[in-house]
């Protein structure tokens, strides 16, 4: 006989579909705060960012220009251009959500992530009785973060440890090197990395606006090859 779901039991469906997450979120939420403290932040100003911001890539460029001295205008530009992604993201679970309230639709924009959207858009497309599934992507986003902000502490504990001649800017580009290396997966998006690094690297801008000119140009090559059809 099959189990009529109910929110308590879509939620704990959700925890339990994170779960596996869990062993990439811990020490990527550990970089970001060690980051954020050996770039001078306070652990209270790590711990903010944290919950304030809530994405790992936009956080570490944010604690990367924060480092160079990039004015607050232009980091909160290159924080939005790169989470610019969840907006489609919004447009896709929108329809899913359009008969919930007000404030579970801005708790979830809020919790959103990369990892809850995927998981969230699959279970949502499932058949079946689709009136309880946001507790679903409750569970699962609501899991990321409690994770995501516990991770972050550990890391600013860890990073205030750390003498300050030990040098932690490595931890960025590699952290980075990690991200984008297993995305690299068709031309369109390989001609997009190539297309961003070089533009970042060989056009110098001032406040550091190379970076999201690098974004924009990615982004456009990536949409352009797919359009040509070279996402294979």
């Amino acid at each position: 006989m099959q189990q009529i779901p109910s929110a308590r039991s879509e939620f704990a469906a959700g925890v339990r579909a994170f779960m596996p997450l869990a062993m990439a979120i811990v020490p990527f939420g550990m970089v970001c705060g060690a980051a954020a403290v050996a770039a001078g932040m306070s652990a209270w100003q790590a711990f903010s960012m944290s919950w304030i911001i809530f994405a790992g890539s936009a956080q570490i460029v944010a604690i990367q220009l924060l480092g160079d001295g990039a004015p607050l205008l232009v980091i909160v530009a290159t924080v939005a251009v790169i989470n610019l992604r969840f907006m489609m993201y919004s447009a896709s679970l929108g329809p899913h959500s359009a008969s919930l309230n007000t404030r579970w639709r801005a708790l979830l924009a809020y919790l959103i992530t990369d990892q809850a959207y995927a998981l969230g858009i699959m279970h949502y497309l499932e058949p079946g009785d689709r009136s309880l599934r946001h507790w679903f992507l409750f569970g699962v986003s609501g899991a990321t973060w409690v994770c995501w902000q516990l991770a972050t502490i550990v890391g600013i504990l860890l990073g205030s440890l750390i003498p300050q001649d030990w040098s932690l800017d490595f931890i960025l580009p590699l952290t980075f090197i990690a991200i984008v290396v297993p995305l690299l997966s068709n031309r369109a998006m390989l001609l997009a990395a190539i297309a961003g690094g070089l533009v970042s690297v060989l056009i110098v801008l001032p406040l550091k606006l190379n970076l999201i000119a690098a974004a924009v140009t990615g982004i456009a090559i990536g949409l352009i090859a797919e359009k040509l059809g070279w996402a294979k």
